[in-house]
């Protein structure tokens, strides 16, 4: 495992992408001309991450094929949400103080980003720290809540907020740095949601229940976009276009 600043990071790749009308698996469908995940790892790379574990699922042959030995393995046997891939990749990352967590199917993430977030993370000595942006239409994202003093008072997942929840424009961008001791000690609190998934962002809500710090680091709105559909790997060119991919 090689890292940078004590940081190991996971990239989440297990999923088949259904939406995205392919027999590829999502993060090996071309985008400008290389796989959505190669962009994933070129970021990480540019912040120092040279090895990080990628986590397999979907046709995980072919994307080892893919990816080689530029990066370490872990496999999830079956798609049970964010948090289980991380509990699989645990033994390949074992070993580093902090950890970076992003999906392989968010590739616009800029650099500057990143390394603002594992910056954040070790000045906070936060137990979480996460992306966030503010949109003008945050549908279908967790709205990030906030106390009074400005502190980060748990993520309000759409399908289960008010409607004063839904009205908060600043979101989870699914882009996540942990205190790595903290996190192995702690993902076993995670509690299947109703479709039997565990999901990583109910680590943020364990962090505040321990009164554990947890931070945020600002990203621009179309940095947190993932690709599901090929509209939105479209529209993904066009950022990546337009930044001179």
């Amino acid at each position: 495992m090689k890292s940078n600043n004590s940081f190991q990071a996971i990239a989440l790749a297990a999923g088949k992408g259904t939406r995205m009308g392919s027999d590829l698996p999502k993060v090996l469908v071309p985008l400008c001309g290389r796989p959505v995940i190669a962009h994933v790892l070129d970021a990480l790379q540019a912040v120092g991450i040279t090895e990080p574990v990628v986590v397999v699922g979907y046709r995980a042959e072919v994307v080892r094929e893919t990816l080689g030995d530029r990066v370490a393995y872990a496999f999830q046997d079956e798609q049970r949400g964010s948090g289980h891939a991380v509990i699989c990749a645990r033994q390949a990352a074992d070993g580093a103080e902090n950890l970076l967590v992003m999906c392989g199917d968010s590739p616009l993430f800029k650099v500057e980003t990143i390394r603002l977030l594992m910056e954040t993370h070790l000045q906070e000595q936060a137990a979480v720290t996460l992306a966030s942006a503010v949109l003008a239409d945050p549908t279908g994202y967790g709205r990030i809540i906030r106390a009074e003093n400005g502190d980060v008072a748990g993520i309000a997942e759409e399908k289960v907020a008010t409607d004063e929840q839904r009205a908060v424009k600043e979101i989870n961008g699914g882009l996540y740095a942990f205190d790595a001791d903290w996190l192995w000690e702690n993902i076993g609190l995670m509690r299947e949601n109703t479709a039997g998934e565990l999901c990583l962002t109910e680590m943020v809500d364990i962090a505040i229940m321990q009164c554990r710090r947890v931070a945020t680091a600002a990203a621009s709105p179309d940095e947190v976009a993932g690709i599901n559909t090929p509209e939105q790997l479209r529209a993904a060119e066009n950022v990546l276009s337009a930044r001179g991919c």
